[in-house]
């Protein structure tokens, strides 16, 4: 009986042994919510990698300069990056003796939209930029290299108050800083022979940060019907532009540039050819003055390069004014694999440097590359050229492109494009 008592009373005992709670029913919502958030933005961002449209860049006239040595010269192009029309490129040029590159980005093309952002900023050095004097009557033999750095940047607004094919206005603000590290001889003995008022004006800047601002102000009209393309149609602008330093040098520059170029269909078409062609003709002048006396160091002075005359050594000429005149013709001359247009090029030009183009300027050809005398007018210098652009086929901008220039000075290569205008970034190492 006992016994039976003892068994009952333990039975009685509350069990005491842990034993962890059931876990409650779990709430999904937010983790639903969370999920359907990344889904969401892992459509928008496959969807926003879908819309870019990206192409390479390549330049060819960074394979070999004379100068600059051997090298690569390239990057990407992308457009749609931010919004529908926009685009945005970069590029870097690694050559022996030259490295550097450059940024562009364009809210939209100038015209397409009514007010259109452009930015663009460049970083370069060199141990071979060539020089010959600060002007068209530097002499003979006196080439020098010179070891630089630069940079630069620029922000443009530009503004179609009348929509597509109407004049643009746009204001810029640009930013410049050069350095001046060393001064050798291209050949040997070639100091001697350069002007001492050319070794003055290096020695003053050598060594010496110079920098300051611009401000311009240009207006553009742009007609053609395909702006990579064009068969018909003008592009015309002209810029003023105050560049003051901010170096405590107090050199305050005035700059004036037009430029013109009319596109017009070929009178026929060559039988062999896929389409008729287009005839052109374009001018380009830079006029430069500064405040008092006071020469202007080498690197505020404009160069007839590719833009103004293909044909001569970047360089070869050198003056605070030059001028450009040509007339070529352009036109597709095959296609690729089928996804590629072939664009072939032809154009002659004349052109030079002047210490002021008002006083300087003969109307008369010159075949050698010859300084003229200290009394002497400046005569114009020929050149022609030709050159093969690839397109894509909806003929928005060239693939790749590159021209090969024919003068007394040599024959030089240059990457190739019509229209050297003021609607986009353009760095001045190129």
């Amino acid at each position: 009986m006992l016994v039976l008592v003892a068994v009952l009373a333990l039975l009685a005992q509350p069990d005491t042994t842990f034993r962890p709670a059931a876990p409650a029913a779990a709430d999904t919502t937010e983790a639903t919510d969370v999920e359907a958030v990344a889904e969401e933005v892992a459509e928008e961002v496959a969807e926003d990698i879908a819309r870019l449209r990206v192409r390479p860049v390549f330049s060819p006239s960074a394979l070999y300069s004379s100068s600059k040595g051997l090298g690569l010269g390239g990057g990407v192009a992308v457009s749609d990056v931010v919004s529908l029309g926009d685009h945005l490129q970069v590029e870097a040029r690694l050559t022996q003796r030259l490295q550097g590159g450059h940024v562009e980005y364009l809210t939209n093309t100038p015209g397409a939209a009514p007010l259109v952002g452009v930015f663009g900023a460049a970083v370069w050095t060199t141990t071979r930029t060539r020089f010959v004097g600060h002007g068209p009557r530097s002499v003979d033999g006196g080439d020098l290299f010179l070891d630089r750095f630069a940079a630069e940047s620029e922000a443009r607004l530009s503004w179609a108050p009348a929509g597509r094919g109407g004049v643009l206005l746009q204001p810029t603000v640009r930013f410049r800083f050069d350095r001046l590290r060393d001064v050798t001889e291209a050949r040997e003995g070639a100091l001697a022979l350069v002007r001492p008022g050319d070794l003055d004006r290096l020695a003053a800047v050598e060594g010496a940060d110079r920098y300051g601002v611009e401000a311009a102000f240009s207006v553009v009209r742009d007609t053609r019907n395909v702006r990579a393309m064009p068969s018909r149609g003008v592009y015309a602008g002209g810029e003023v532009g105050r560049f003051q330093a901010l170096d405590g040098s107090g050199l305050g520059i005035w700059q004036a540039r037009a430029l013109g170029y009319v596109f017009r269909p070929a009178l026929f078409r060559i039988p062999f050819l896929p389409e008729r062609g287009a005839l052109f003709v374009r001018a380009n002048a830079v006029v430069t003055r500064q405040d008092g006396d006071r020469p202007l160091p080498w690197f505020y002075l404009p160069e007839p390069n590719q833009d103004l005359l293909v044909g001569y050594p970047r360089s070869e000429f050198a003056g605070r004014d030059a001028l450009s005149l040509g007339a070529g013709a352009r036109g597709v001359i095959g296609q690729a694999i089928g996804a590629f247009l072939i664009e072939g090029v032809a154009i002659g030009m004349v052109g030079a440097a002047y210490d002021d183009v008002f006083e300087d300027f003969a109307p008369r050809l010159q075949f050698t590359t010859d300084r003229p005398g200290p009394d002497a007018g400046v005569p114009l210098r020929p050149s022609l050229a030709v050159g093969l652009n690839l397109h894509f086929l909806d003929r928005e901008r060239p693939l790749l492109g590159g021209i090969v220039g024919v003068g007394p000075g040599g024959v030089t290569l240059a990457s190739l494009r019509l229209v050297y205008g003021l609607t986009g970034y353009r760095p001045r190492m190129r």
